[in-house]
């Protein structure tokens, strides 16, 4: 169920994967040492960490078009839904049970 390595990833997403806490457990293992026992939801694992990366805040220029395409997706979905709720207000939707 789980996998046997995980690339370099944030601490959230190794909480995701094996259960709140974890990554906090593994946080002071030293890079290239295996270590544990370590408790997890799913039991007892030994840990290898083979590096760790202090994480930082993209600068702007480098989220911003995949900003942008987020507003327009959520922009054109509220347009659609307005378009389906003025569409379904002209009708008389009658849902008749299975015969």
């Amino acid at each position: 169920m789980l996998p046997g390595e995980i690339a370099l990833t944030s601490a959230r997403d190794v909480d995701r994967v094996f259960g709140p806490g974890f990554a906090q457990r593994i946080e002071a293992f030293p890079p290239g040492t295996w270590a544990g026992p370590v408790s997890s939801s799913y039991g007892l694992h030994l840990v290898l960490v083979h590096e760790r990366v202090e994480g930082s805040l993209p600068e702007l220029a480098a989220v911003r078009p995949l900003v942008e395409r987020e507003v327009l997706a959520e922009r054109r979905t509220r347009q659609l839904d307005a378009m389906y709720e003025q569409l379904l207000a002209r009708y008389r939707v009658v849902i008749e049970g299975a015969a």
